[in-house]
């Protein structure tokens, strides 16, 4: 008789811990998953079912004291690909060939980013409108192309080295594009897609478009008609004093201590800033 209760409180206890601690245990799993962990998990799944690509916001401009335009952003485009969709289409080869020619680009170098394991890939940057429309028109499966800026400079080498050069990012490298680059950069937006379980693009199933800042302006103090004189006179005294590491010249309002010119010689032309005049080569 005690052997049986025995085996009864047993089997009450076995009852007990299925049906109260095992679900208290699951319950406290499936409030882990939502509370701690679910928005980790969230935020996979949608990086899984979309894809991201960022749109370059138009820098400011930069402008002398009269308004004039000494800085401005000229529209480029970029071309990228999702190689899973490429790979899809099984067209690489023909896509490397059209893009190469196109894109001025090495064959090769091109089948390798449309073809690498990745699911986003640039494949080049301020690519001209008119190439851009031309890939557009080839509606080649995979290949993407988003809004860009280049940076242009309606007089060239004027104030060189005031107002500076951007890199291949449009972030500001010095003067005045570096020292303001914060104001002028703006706010760059996203194109989000909806994506497969194969990571190809369904724009059709769902598609948002962000759209991206442009950059504050910057104001200078400078006078163009005043830097252009000084510009001018500096070069010729520099070449006919043949001064061999150049000179540099300020003109200054007494009354404010606003800088109305800033030139420097020998200088370079902005818009091929890494390009060496013949006369240093």
């Amino acid at each position: 008789m005690a052997s049986s209760s025995r085996i009864t409180r047993i089997r009450l206890i076995y009852l007990l811990v299925v049906f109260t601690v095992i679900p208290a245990l699951l319950i406290c799993r499936i409030g882990f998953w939502q509370l701690v962990a679910g928005e980790g998990l969230q935020k996979e799944a949608i990086e899984q079912q979309t894809r991201d690509r960022v749109v370059a916001s138009k820098r400011g401009k930069i402008l002398d004291r009269n308004g004039k335009q000494l800085a401005v952003s000229a529209t480029v485009e970029t071309v990228s690909c999702t190689p899973k969709e490429v790979t899809k289409s099984k067209k690489q080869e023909e896509i490397a060939t059209t893009l190469s020619k196109l894109l001025n680009m090495d064959r090769d170098e091109v089948l390798k980013r449309i073809t690498k394991v990745s699911s986003y890939e640039i494949i080049k940057k301020k690519v001209e409108k008119d190439v851009a429309d031309q890939i557009r028109q080839s509606k080649l499966p995979g290949i993407h192309l988003d809004e860009d800026s280049k940076r242009y400079y309606p007089y060239g080498n004027f104030a060189a080295q005031l107002i500076g050069v951007t890199g291949n990012d449009n972030q500001g490298l010095f003067g005045i594009e570096a020292k303001y680059d914060r104001y002028l950069k703006g706010q760059p937006g996203r194109i989000v897609t909806a994506t497969d379980a194969q990571g190809v693009e369904m724009p059709y199933n769902y598609e948002r478009y962000v759209n991206p800042q442009e950059g504050a302006n910057v104001v200078l103090a400078i006078d163009e008609v005043i830097q252009h004189f000084v510009e001018k006179h500096l070069e010729t005294a520099v070449l006919d004093n043949k001064v061999e590491k150049g000179g540099a010249a300020i003109v200054m309002d007494p009354k404010t201590g606003e800088i109305l010119a800033m030139a420097v010689k020998p200088d370079f032309d902005l818009n091929a800033p890494f390009t060496l005049k013949p006369e240093v080569q």
